[in-house]
């Protein structure tokens, strides 16, 4: 999520009032599903300060704090600017080849390695994002501001060089110097949120038409170098997960808003994921081939040829799936952003009949799976200018989770943090600027928890939790850390409104590979439901508890 994102969540700030309320009572309230009992959703973690750029006994700490949660997924950012050498030189090494690991010095490798020992010692699937920044060696020059010069233009053969490397080295046969061989990766995702200034630049040009989108360009060009490479290597997508997109939830859509009057040629400004999309797809707003100049200056073919160009570009089509970051900020998961090109989690719809769109004006069969790799919340305290309340971040993470469940698309869904990051101390204490990191995590900067964190162990939602006539309710809850496929007993458990003690009203056994309790419960009156269960380590645990509403 960049920062450019989190200052424009800002504006939101005014909905929450008016738009969220406690559970149950946001509009567009979600009705119990048909047909996904027994549908597994990956649980994803991503900390990357936590889990690449600390110590050997902090990474080993976190990642069994991470297994004790039930995380079955780690992501992390394997910056290319970090690994390859003389990366503050516009030029690259003599004599380099940029394909062999071992050209590479060893300490920018150690994190990556390290992580991939640990990891899937814990049985835990890796998952690596490669991303700029890049070195300058490996970038056009005459960026239009400093800020932008490691990531503007880079060369996708350059990037396509640095996969193959990545490739090669964890590809389970590769031994480093006075080592065993390395755990394969088999999990990937080629950069991260393109679409935003941050990561990939421009985000846009001036041409003879007027001003046009660059980054999805720049990005289509990545794809197709990342994919050869990972093919080349004997990560193709038969034996391996790829995944492309990666886009953030907001951005800029030509002539609108802030965009009007050519505002939106400015490099620095987002692209919105669904233009985005289009643009990189080559496709205009109906979801069929560009043509003529508007194919021209997305570099497509001013002539459509659905075949060649979906053979041209085999990591659009044959990717496992498309990753996306579906934020609502500030906003309930079920409510949607101002903008109908953005994507938060409640548009999620938008994305995928866009792509399905896509994917038929190309011939091509196929309905790509859906993998949330980043979300969160922020949350104030400790953040004084932004986020929602503790308890609040817990609902919506629970109700975020239910959602993706939901969604037979989505495989699996990333929780981004698992510490709130330490705030910036290039700032005055107490200024926007001190506060301009991410407080998205489950646990404080100082390791205190939040509410979200029993939450995220043991999810629980009601997507109706106003009692009717007969008083029964749907519960939807998930056992995280149970070992997949075994029989679990847990109880549904209620107390009255005024009341402090709880008594359970329902047991119910799970014995499917999602461990995902879906049952109807009579409720006697208006209070809380929670889940208790016993994991097999003995750990009794309690849910949060979930508002139960007299209609």
């Amino acid at each position: 999520m960049s920062q450019v994102l989190a200052g424009l969540a800002v504006v939101m700030v005014a909905l929450v009032v008016v738009a969220v309320t406690p559970e149950g009572r946001a509009r567009h309230s979600t009705a119990p599903p048909a047909r996904v009992a027994g549908r597994a959703l990956g649980s994803m973690f991503q900390d990357d300060l936590h889990l690449i750029y600390s110590s050997t006994p902090v990474v080993t700490r976190t990642l069994d704090v991470l297994k004790g949660l039930g995380v079955n997924q780690i992501r992390a950012t394997v910056v290319w600017k970090d690994i390859a050498p003389n990366a503050s030189s516009s030029t690259a090494p003599a004599r380099f080849n940029a394909t062999d690991p071992a050209a590479y010095p060893a300490a920018g490798w150690a994190p990556y390695d390290r992580l991939d020992d640990l990891a899937q010692a814990r049985g835990m699937t890796l998952n690596f994002n490669v991303t700029a920044p890049a070195p300058l060696w490996a970038v056009a020059t005459g960026a239009s501001s400093p800020h932008y010069a490691d990531h503007w233009m880079p060369i996708s053969a350059a990037f396509g060089r640095f996969v193959q490397a990545l490739g090669r080295r964890y590809s389970g046969r590769y031994v480093p110097p006075g080592a065993n061989a390395l755990p394969r990766v088999s999990f990937w995702s080629i950069w991260n949120e393109p679409n935003q200034p941050g990561w990939l630049a421009p985000q846009w040009r001036t041409s003879a038409g007027g001003p046009a989108m660059e980054s999805p360009v720049l990005y289509r060009s990545a794809v197709d170098a990342a994919f050869a490479a990972l093919s080349s290597t004997g990560h193709g997508p038969s034996a391996d997960t790829i995944l492309v997109g990666d886009l953030a939830p907001e951005g800029c859509v030509a002539g609108q808003g802030s965009c009007q009057g050519g505002v939106y040629s400015r490099p620095e400004w987002p692209i919105a994921p669904l233009p985005f999309l289009r643009g990189l797809y080559c496709v205009g707003a109906g979801d069929q081939p560009l043509r003529g100049s508007a194919a021209v200056a997305l570099g497509c073919p001013r002539s459509p040829n659905p075949p060649a160009f979906a053979a041209a570009h085999p990591g659009l089509f044959r990717a496992t799936g498309f990753a996306h970051h579906p934020y609502s900020f500030l906003l309930a998961p079920n409510l949607p952003l101002h903008n109908p090109a953005f994507v938060p989690l409640s548009n999620l719809r938008a994305l995928e009949t866009s792509l399905d769109a896509i994917f038929r004006a190309y011939g091509v069969n196929r309905r790509l799976p859906i993998y949330l790799t980043e979300y969160g919340y922020e949350t104030n305290p400790p953040n004084p200018f932004k986020g929602v309340s503790p308890q609040l971040q817990a609902l919506f993470l629970n109700q975020a989770e239910y959602l993706a469940w939901k969604d037979p698309r989505v495989v699996t869904l990333n929780q981004f943090l698992l510490y709130d990051s330490p705030p910036n101390p290039a700032f005055p204490k107490g200024t926007q600027g001190y506060w301009s990191t991410f407080q998205t995590g489950l646990l404080y900067a100082n390791g205190k928890p939040k509410p979200s964190l029993s939450a995220y162990r043991l999810p629980i939602y009601l997507p109706q939790p106003a009692l009717g006539p007969d008083h029964r309710l749907f519960v939807w809850a998930m056992l995280r850390d149970a070992p997949p496929g075994s029989t679990q007993r847990a109880q549904i458990q209620w107390r009255p409104s005024s009341g402090n003690s709880y008594r359970t009203l329902q047991q119910v056994t799970v014995t499917d590979r999602s461990e995902v309790v879906t049952d109807t419960v009579r409720v006697p009156a208006a209070g809380q439901l929670r889940i208790q269960w016993s994991s097999p380590a003995g750990q009794l645990q309690d849910s949060r508890p979930a508002t139960v509403t007299a209609r």
